[in-house]
């Protein structure tokens, strides 16, 4: 898939209503949910203080990596990521660019989500629970994005902070 940039606005409709319609079994299965309920995703679960206490590890500095943004229905971001860790009392924010999308994740006991902004289309989600490891400084972090509590696509990073 190519970069976000090439996106229009009708992009973040789409991202919007990610997840309202139905699939095939097959598709379903893959998502998580019961076939038998066409139409009817299991939400996913929020990421909340579990995934926050993970993040409080990461030292505060430069971060660099990778990041892979999947949204349903618009596309991939696949790149190199660099930017700052921080904390902001029991908050981790990680803040930078891939490619020429500009990425926010924060994540706090009141849950994680994830702003992009890629040459002017702009989206938000919430992070659902996933794997939240850190080891060393280095973030690998995999997790569903959540629109209306509704899986919209996938999130993967791996970021070394503090460097």
């Amino acid at each position: 898939m190519r970069p976000l940039r090439a996106l229009t606005a009708v992009a973040v409709v789409l991202l919007a209503t990610a997840g309202c319609t139905g699939g095939s079994d097959d598709e379903a299965g893959r998502r998580g949910t019961d076939p038998s309920a066409a139409g009817s995703p299991a939400p996913v679960q929020l990421a909340g203080p579990a995934e926050a206490e993970a993040l409080e590890a990461l030292p505060a500095g430069p971060a660099t990596g990778t990041a892979v943004l999947a949204f349903s229905g618009l596309g991939e971001l696949r790149a190199p990521f660099t930017g700052e860790c921080s904390h902001d009392g029991d908050a981790t924010r990680i803040e930078g660019s891939a490619d020429t999308a500009r990425i926010t994740l924060v994540v706090g006991p009141d849950g994680a989500r994830i702003e992009l902004d890629d040459a002017g289309v702009t989206a938000t989600s919430q992070l659902g629970t996933g794997r939240y490891e850190v080891s060393n400084g280095h973030l690998s972090l995999a997790a569903d994005l959540a629109q209306d509590d509704q899986r919209a696509g996938s999130a993967e990073l791996e970021i070394d902070c503090g460097g």
